[in-house]
C-alpha cells in the first residue's frame, strides 16, 4: 500500500526537519511505500526550505505550500493532493510538533486490519494518556470538545472525536466531498469523522500518548473554538432535520 503523512505546518523549522528524520527511521520497519507530505502554510520561518532540502534527498518526502487560512484548509489540500497526484491508498494525520509520537506510526497501521477504514490515535480509550501536567484551559478545551462531538454531534461510540493522529482509506476520503465540508480551522476533525461515520467508515480507536510540544507555539486559538462549536450545534440541527423528515415520509 502506498501510504501518505500529512503534516501540516506553519513556523515548524525547529520540529520539521527532526520529525522527518524520525519517521524514516520507523518506516524502515513497514512493508509499506511510505511518503511524508508537508503542507506549509508560507512559513516565514523557512519551514518549507527546510523540507525542499530533504525532498532533494529522498523521493518519498512531498511538499506544497499555500496561504495561511487554518489547521482544516491545510488538511484538504494535502488530502486532495495525496488522492490525486500521489494516488496514496492510506492518508495520515500527524501534527508537526511531536505531541504524536512517530513511533506509534506502525501501530495505527498496523490496526487497519481487515473490515476497518478509518482509524484514531486515542487519547481517551484504555492505555492513551494526555499530559499529566496539562493546564485547566488545556484539559477544559479538549474535555469539552470531545463533549460537543459526542453529545451534540452525535459520534457516541467514539471516545476522541477531535484526535488529529488518524489513517483514513482513501477510498473513505473519496465518498466525502471533502472540499465541501465548509470548516477552515480545528473543527475539520469532528466534522471529517462524522462524514466519514455517515458514509458507513468503520472506526477503530487505538491507544497513544499525546505529549505536548517542546518547541514552538501552539495555534489553537479562540477562532478556532468558536467555529468548533458552531458547527457542531450546525450537525446536530442539520441530523435533526434529516430525521424529522424521514419521520413525516413514514408517517
Amino acid at each position: 500500500m502506498k501510504i501518505i503523512i500529512i503534516i501540516p505546518t506553519y513556523n515548524e523549522k525547529e520540529n520539521i526537519g527532526h520529525l522527518i528524520d524520525s519517521l524514516q527511521e520507523e518506516f524502515r520497519k513497514l512493508p509499506h511505500n511510505m511518503n511524508i507530505l508537508v503542507v506549509d502554510d508560507n512559513s516565514p520561518d523557512g519551514t518549507a526550505g527546510i523540507v525542499k532540502t530533504e525532498t532533494k534527498k529522498s523521493a518519498n518526502i512531498h511538499l506544497i505550500t499555500g496561504k495561511k487560512q487554518g489547521l482544516g484548509v491545510a488538511y484538504i489540500r494535502g488530502m486532495q493532493y495525496a488522492i490525486d497526484n500521489l494516488n496514496a491508498d492510506i492518508v495520515m494525520e500527524m501534527d508537526a510538533d511531536f505531541s504524536h509520537k512517530p513511533e506509534d506510526v506502525p501501530r495505527i497501521i498496523a490496526a487497519l486490519d481487515k473490515g476497518v477504514n478509518f482509524v484514531i490515535g486515542s487519547r481517551y480509550i484504555d492505555g492513551g494518556k494526555v499530559p499529566h501536567d496539562w493546564g485547566l484551559r488545556r484539559k477544559t478545551i479538549s474535555t469539552c470538545g470531545n463533549i460537543f462531538a459526542r453529545y451534540i454531534v452525535g459520534l457516541y461510540k467514539i471516545r476522541d472525536c477531535t484526535a488529529g493522529f488518524r489513517a483514513i482509506h482513501a477510498s473513505v476520503l473519496k465518498r466525502i466531498n471533502i472540499g465541501n465540508l465548509g470548516v477552515k480551522g480545528y473543527a475539520f476533525q469532528m466534522t471529517l469523522l462524522h462524514k466519514a461515520v455517515a458514509k458507513g467508515a468503520i472506526v477503530k480507536e487505538v491507544p497513544v500518548e499525546f505529549v505536548d510540544r517542546i518547541k514552538g507555539e501552539t495555534k489553537l486559538g479562540a477562532s478556532d473554538i468558536v467555529e468548533f462549536i458552531i458547527n457542531a450545534w450546525w450537525i446536530r440541527l442539520g441530523n435533526s432535520m434529516k430525521f424529522i423528515r424521514n419521520y413525516i415520509i413514514f408517517l
